[in-house]
């Protein structure tokens, strides 16, 4: 039986869309950090003299809780509630609610961050988009919501989209099949009608491949033994040669 022709294409945003090679250096980040956590701690009547230090607890617990939670049920852990338990542990009265919005206030993202997107990433987007697809993104992230789509659209790949799905929105992060599934729903489409783009062989190619997804894997390190994507490459543009995207269904 032939396979379904292909109707939606679904990216990895980061290292597949865009890349930090311009990111400051760690200490540029800690100081922008640290200088959001003073406003946000004045503001909210909290300690602005330990600004820098809070700042830093409460990222590493949300950087500790990520890094566990990929290494075991890849459950999305509850960022607000880790920062929050971290920062009363530090000696701060503060509760989740805050702490989650603490969390949001000195995270440093998208272009402030050093983000750009690849040269090819927003011609191909549109043309993928002008030949019929529906473009949809499959991401991991710990903050989604508005700061995403306005991380998006400062690096200029924006007003494509037809769905988004966002680790921390879903409640897991990929490669959990619940992840791909919420983005097939999204676009009521179903797996073998999908192509999954992305950098990670693990996150992306698996994760998409187990539900029947085809896969495009954009070269770079290895995280996986033992994963063949469908197609590999290196630029952006070489999406637009495939056979399988000449034109949507």
């Amino acid at each position: 039986m032939p396979a379904p022709p292909l109707r939606a294409v679904f990216f990895d945003i980061g290292d597949t869309l865009w890349h930090a090679q311009a990111a400051p250096p760690p200490s540029a980040f800690r100081k922008m950090a640290a200088g959001r956590a003073a406003a946000f701690l004045a503001t909210n009547e909290l300690p602005v003299d330990r600004a820098d230090d809070l700042a830093r607890i409460a990222w590493t617990s949300l950087e500790y809780a990520m890094r566990a939670a990929r290494a075991g049920d890849l459950v999305e852990p509850d960022y607000s509630a880790r920062a929050g338990a971290a920062l009363r542990e530090a000696g701060t009265d503060i509760d989740d609610v805050t702490a989650g919005r603490f969390l949001d206030a000195i995270y440093v993202s998208g272009v402030d961050g050093g983000k750009e997107p690849f040269r090819d990433a927003a011609p191909v987007l549109s043309e993928l988009k002008r030949r019929g697809f529906l473009i949809g993104s499959i991401t991991n992230r710990a903050f989604g919501g508005a700061r995403f789509r306005d991380d998006l659209r400062a690096t200029g790949i924006d007003g494509v989209w037809d769905s988004h799905t966002v680790s921390v929105e879903v409640g897991y992060l990929k490669p959990h099949p619940a992840v791909f599934q919420h983005a097939l729903a999204s676009l009521s489409v179903r797996a073998g009608e999908s192509l999954m783009v992305g950098n990670s062989l693990l996150e992306d190619v698996a994760g998409a491949a187990r539900l029947g997804f085809n896969t495009a894997w954009r070269r770079s390190a290895p995280d996986a033994e033992g994963v063949t994507p469908d197609f590999v490459f290196d630029e952006l543009s070489e999406l637009l040669r495939l056979p399988i995207l000449k034109r949507a269904a």
